[in-house]
């Protein structure tokens, strides 16, 4: 293999990082979803340091298994946007914050005024419940894979990105997020809509104003994701820290997409990888290589290096 020259001085880092929080599919993941061998040597590093890692992702609960096995991580995993707190060591969703019911009706019928023909589907979670495993499946499989059919369930007329399990669950909407425990609605355009995710993501916001979080997490994508009022990356992530005492000082994030927004803000340092949405490229505080170029295992490197350098001039 052969050997990777490392800049440590490329990329700067504050002195008192305790906790490093990273998006997955954009940002740490390289464009195949998969992970890079440098990042993996990375995390190893990371892992035998003293500065944790969060993982912190739009992905809901039968998305993350995968990834478990591709990054050695056994810490906390933040996903579906804040909405559910795992732990990665015995795959347990620890924590969920979900819309109640009436809340995701109102949406639901706000946004069918605002955006005609769109259509829904639900990402649910309970506290306690298990990972399931999915063998290293590649990227563009984990929907068609085996799980509890309850997890993601569809509106009627809803078409998801990729194949889902045959015994995937279709009902009526109001049905779906009547029964609880949704920890993220997703909304598609109708097949008569030309607008872009962005002017999407604006049309979506407005209606929904002040009743629940709106964001979207790939531009490529015509989807819009809802979560609780006042649940977002950052929220979750700053009551994941307090848990250790580390506050937005002690804290770096990672990020590439709109809905990574919230903590690259509450995060004293932020950075943006440089494939990133130009909304997350103006305002985090620093720029690292794509995702194709590996940039946060470059920016991992940098804060072990920085790490370390500091305990040795410390004669620790």
């Amino acid at each position: 293999m052969a050997s990777v020259t490392r800049e440590f001085d490329a990329i700067p880092v504050p002195d008192n990082v305790r906790l490093i929080a990273s998006d997955l599919d954009g940002t740490l993941l390289l464009p195949d979803g998969s992970v890079g061998a440098r990042t993996r040597q990375a995390l190893d590093e990371l892992r035998d340091s003293d500065i944790d890692l969060v993982i912190v992702t739009g992905r809901p609960p039968r998305w993350i298994a995968p990834i478990v096995d591709m990054t050695g991580h056994r810490g906390i995993g933040i996903g579906a946007n804040g909405g559910v707190v795992l732990d990665l060591a015995n795959g347990e969703v620890l924590e969920v914050f979900a819309l109640a019911a009436q809340v995701a009706a109102e949406a639901i019928d706000r946004l069918r005024h605002a955006l005609p023909g769109v259509v829904f589907a639900v990402e649910r979670a309970r506290p306690g419940a298990r990972l399931a495993s999915t063998a290293g499946a590649a990227y563009d499989r984990l929907d068609s894979l085996p799980a509890d059919p309850t997890e993601f369930a569809l509106g009627d007329g809803y078409r998801p990105r990729w194949p889902v399990p045959a015994d995937t669950h279709i009902a009526p909407i109001e049905e779906l997020v009547a029964q609880g425990d949704v920890v993220k609605i997703l909304v598609r355009p109708g097949d008569d809509v030309t607008f872009d995710n962005d002017v999407f993501l604006t049309v979506g916001d407005e209606a929904l104003s002040g009743l629940v979080e709106v964001t979207h997490s790939d531009p490529t994508d015509r989807l819009l994701e809802i979560s609780a009022l006042g649940v977002s990356k950052a929220t979750t992530l700053a009551r994941v820290a307090a848990i250790d005492g580390h506050g937005p000082s002690h804290v770096i994030s990672a990020g590439d997409a709109p809905n990574d927004l919230p903590m690259l803000f509450w995060a004293e340092t932020s950075y943006a990888v440089a494939n990133a949405h130009p909304a997350v490229l103006s305002a985090a505080t620093h720029h690292v290589p794509a995702n194709s170029q590996e940039g946060v295992a470059q920016l991992i490197e940098s804060v072990l290096h920085r790490n370390a350098s500091g305990r040795n001039s410390s004669g620790t």
